[in-house]
């Protein structure tokens, strides 16, 4: 993972290990053990197409017989021991991570920096804040000339007031290193972030003397997009986690190795068992292992067995094929789109609650093969500070004049500001993936339920200046523009007294006069 810190680029090396196992060993056999339906430590073609589609697509192999030839070596084997799969899944499983945004409130979920940062340099200036009423014209969805938290944050319906508000994960200053389309786009960052228009300083990766005068090869002491990338395939790690995750609850532990070289700007400090405090370049972050995996999936279980008792008209404690489907479509809400005989193992007509509970569970690990990075904002935001009013929009004269408000926060008065100068801090929760639904609702129950994005408007009654000038102010934002102006633009432009495209209660107030 590549943290964009403050002062360069922070490279981090992430070891995960489940209950002392490497976790992509302790998917594997968990997986076995499902689908090993008859329990005689063989696994036959037909168990092995119990495997959910997700985990087989990570494989050279895409159907259950080809998984036989590739474990086996032999076309006509039949079956394959339970260990020898083991061996050959757990190297075939994916060894990326998914970066998430963890839900909060909608003042703190909007990355306003990263929106009108239009250099990518990291830094919002004055004049790239003030050209906000431009630069984020295509985020009015309404067209009022105002930016609600809601219009803000792309990937959320602005009309589900019920949703939990997630930020962008892509604007976050967290980058997961994968494959080749995820080193060009993370080697472009931070050539654009800490470099000019094509090149970086190869001194802001600060590595090693020994290790630099490798990545600078034409010792030039640049570098451009295809040399970074190049050092990012495998690159020098001034950080080591190593996230000891546990299936059971407030078992897990972490640690963490910086290099000697790093030490003056990567700071580490156990809080307690499983938690950890970081301050990369004066910026905040705490990192947790997130365990209680088997809790994750007992929650899941209950939940739809529950649902299941409901849907059983008969009571007779199983599904037969002309009942499951209203149950198939409360299991599509939370997990894949279970058809009745994926579901009936044993091929009798009837779909029991332990071939559900079954189900559910093979399904839930293919969902927690991948590691999941949540991540989650703290501190003060741009948004928040430049809402003055707490309507939860922004206006044109906030964005206008909002750079005054920002300069006690200009540490180094270099008339820019950078979310470390703001105090923004990030927690980072490191575990095995979760469905989306348990997410949000684990989110929800830690009191972070998302709160109304609308706009607060203050009604014409709630307007100062003249009646003609309320009136006029159709977004109430309490100024008119040229488009709610009613008038000829000679009239607007003697209104206009400062010339900012705004006409003011005070300026309007001024004719009356």
């Amino acid at each position: 993972m590549v943290i964009m810190a403050p002062e360069g680029p922070v490279f981090a090396e992430i070891t995960i290990s489940v209950d002392g196992q490497a976790y992509r060993l302790w998917v594997t056999k968990f997986l076995a053990h499902r689908v090993d339906v008859n329990n005689d430590g063989a696994l036959s073609q037909g168990e092995l197409e119990l495997i959910p589609e997700r985990l087989l697509q990570q494989t050279a192999a895409r159907t259950a017989k080809q998984v036989l030839r590739s474990v086996t070596g032999d076309k006509q084997a039949d079956t394959t021991s339970v260990e020898a799969f083991t061996e050959w899944f757990a190297e075939q499983l994916s060894r990326s991570f998914d970066v998430v945004a963890a839900a909060v409130n909608a003042s703190e979920a909007v990355r306003l920096a990263a929106l009108v940062d239009q250099n990518g340099d990291g830094a919002v200036s004055r004049e790239e804040l003030m050209d906000g009423r431009h630069s984020l014209r295509f985020r009015d969805l309404d067209d009022d000339q105002t930016f609600t938290a809601a219009e803000l944050m792309p990937f959320r319906d602005p009309r589900n007031q019920r949703a939990a508000v997630v930020p962008d994960a892509a604007n976050l200053p967290f980058v997961q290193l994968g494959d080749e389309e995820s080193l060009e786009r993370t080697a472009e960052q931070i050539v654009t972030r800490y470099g000019d228009e094509s090149t970086v300083d190869v001194a802001i990766l600060r590595l090693p003397e020994a290790d630099t005068a490798k990545v600078d090869g034409n010792s030039d002491s640049k570098l451009d997009a295809a040399e970074t990338k190049q050092f990012l395939a495998a690159p020098t790690f001034h950080l080591v986690l190593n996230v000891q995750l546990a299936e059971a609850a407030n078992r897990s532990d972490l640690t963490a190795d910086v290099s000697e070289g790093a030490m003056s700007f990567v700071q580490a400090r156990t809080e307690k068992r499983g938690r950890m405090k970081l301050v990369i370049d004066d910026m905040p972050l705490e990192i947790r292992a997130r365990g209680g995996s088997a809790r994750s999936r007992d929650m899941m279980v209950d939940f739809l067995l529950q649902r299941a008792s409901l849907y059983d008209k008969d009571k007779n404690g199983y599904f037969t094929d002309d009942e499951y489907p209203e149950f198939q479509s409360q299991m599509a809400q939370y997990l894949a789109n279970a058809d009745f005989q994926s579901v009936d193992l044993n091929g009798d007509e009837m779909v029991l609650r332990q071939e559900i509970r079954t189900y559910i569970e093979r399904d839930a690990i293919a969902t927690q093969s991948r590691i999941e990075v949540s991540v989650k904002q703290d501190g003060t935001t741009l948004f928040k500070l430049l809402d003055k009013n707490k309507d939860r929009r922004l206006a044109g004269r906030e964005l206008l004049e909002g750079f005054d408000i920002l300069l006690e926060y200009d540490l180094n008065k270099d008339q820019k500001l950078t979310e470390s100068e703001l105090g923004t801090a990030y927690s980072l929760q490191i575990g095995l993936g979760q469905p989306e639904s348990l997410r949000m609702n684990s989110m929800q129950a830690m009191g972070m339920a998302a709160r109304s994005t609308d706009a607060i408007l203050p009604g014409i009654s709630g307007l100062s200046g003249p009646e003609w000038f309320r009136r006029m102010d159709r977004n109430q934002d309490r100024d008119v523009s040229y488009r709610e102006f009613l008038g000829p633009r000679s009239i607007f432009k003697q209104l206009d007294d400062d010339d900012d495209g705004l006409i003011s209660a005070t300026e309007a107030e001024a004719l009356t006069n």
